[in-house]
């Protein structure tokens, strides 16, 4: 399938991985402020110098005492265990790469059962004020639906946030999720911000004891150099197609956009679309499809995606993009439950069956059979998708999907009630 947003969605899940969620995202209000990316190379080397210090001046030694408001799940950790390797992940309910590395957590904790063992701290959760503690309720609600699927002590920190002054904040990382690696002597073996290969990666060494902190940072330094390298070809080629005019033929939407001024961004599209038609199936209903959703009214929502199904029922790109915005998976629909379906069916339906893409399309769709209340053929196209994966696993790259099919699966079948969420 050829797609107008994949090479969009890899730098962001990139950049994700790389810098992490801003800690400062949420908050108390007096430490919501948005703080920005380093504009120079110069704040750059004095980022990296930080998180070297970091490296420096705790790798080696004991982490500081775990002292948290409450254990979500688990029995409490009192102390780490000699000839243990332990993981201690620090995360929040609202950051996107958090949750996407839990069920490699999960895992991790499952293949080295009794050797290693992941502790999830929830940090930097919404607070109005230090003595807000409705942040505690929103983790037990967020932990209790993830059930097994999140399978690792897991605790939330104080009101007045000792886990992220005396362990987040040390580690120099400025954004989560941030990981501390304590090894079999109870000392940090690392720490930092890491894709979930680089957290399993680091673990296999520490347990069998091969792992070498300064070989890890030089390994880091050359990603880092990497990815900024990436970064300024990733800018050139923006400055390039921006010089070549995508926003022409939609006078006023980047300003629209700029100010906030949603209502005005859609009735400039709308009006280019009429003037236009073809403009729409191009790319720019990605545009309003997103604008749509986030102004959180599902009624706007279900009417463009009726509207999509109706004027290109015949277009992949349309409606597979359309399908992975709407189709829920493991979180509650917002969307008109039927509609989602038909929008998946077609997505299904357009797409060579022997391809990555139809893979997703099939899980998508056994989630949005779930969702209209029909756990039989929900777990029908979940094993239809799993049975395209080992197919085609030689030969393509399918990321988590394996896992995320296993996942739904269990979910399904625990949940016999065939009534949805």
């Amino acid at each position: 399938m050829k797609s107008h947003f994949s090479f969009a969605s890899i730098v962001i899940v990139s950049t994700l991985w790389l810098s992490g969620c801003d800690s400062n995202k949420s908050g108390t209000a007096a430490n919501s402020q948005k703080h920005s990316s380093p504009a120079s190379e110069t704040k750059d080397y004095l980022v990296a110098n930080s998180k070297q210090e970091a490296q420096q001046t705790l790798v080696g030694n004991p982490p500081p005492p775990i002292q948290v408001a409450k254990w979500i799940k688990g029995e409490p950790l009192l102390e780490f265990e000699k000839g243990k390797v332990y993981v201690v992940d620090f995360w929040a309910t609202w950051c996107g790469p958090c949750i996407a590395a839990i069920p490699h957590l999960t895992q991790l904790e499952k293949k080295h059962q009794g050797a290693v063992e992941v502790i999830g701290i929830s940090i930097s959760e919404r607070q109005e004020d230090s003595s807000d503690t409705s942040y505690i309720e929103t983790v037990e609600k967020f932990v209790a639906k993830k059930g097994d699927r999140m399978g690792y002590r897991v605790a939330v920190d104080t009101p007045d946030k000792k886990m992220h002054s005396t362990w987040f904040k040390p580690a120099a990382t400025g954004g989560i999720p941030t990981a501390y690696i304590i090894d079999q002597s109870g000392n940090v073996a690392w720490t930092g911000i890491g894709s979930p290969s680089d957290i399993e990666r680091i673990v296999e060494q520490v347990v069998i004891k091969t792992f070498d902190p300064q070989k890890e940072a030089e390994y880091q330094r050359t990603l880092e150099k990497e990815s900024v390298a990436k970064a300024k070809a990733a800018a050139a080629k923006q400055a390039q197609d921006k010089s070549q005019g995508p926003y022409e033929q939609f006078p006023g939407y980047q300003n629209a956009m700029k100010n906030g001024d949603t209502a005005l961004a859609l009735a400039i599209l709308n009006e280019a679309f009429t003037k236009e038609p073809a403009l729409e199936s191009k790319a720019a209903y990605q545009w309003k499809l997103m604008i749509l959703m986030q102004r959180s009214n599902p009624s706007e929502v279900n009417g463009y995606i009726k509207e999509l199904l109706e004027k290109y029922p015949a277009n992949e790109d349309v409606l597979s993009f359309a399908a992975a915005c709407v189709v829920a998976t493991d979180e509650e629909s917002r969307f008109d439950k039927d509609l989602c379906l038909a929008v998946a069916q077609k997505s299904v339906e357009l797409n060579k069956q022997e391809t990555r893409f139809a893979q997703f399309a099939k899980w998508r769709l056994g989630w949005a059979y779930y969702h209209v209340g029909d756990p039989k053929k929900a777990i029908e196209w979940i094993k239809a998708a799993q049975e395209g994966i080992k197919s085609l696993e030689s030969s393509t790259d399918f990321e988590d999907l394996w896992m995320h099919c296993e996942d739904a699966l269990k979910f399904f079948e625990a949940d016999s009630s065939g009534r949805g969420k």
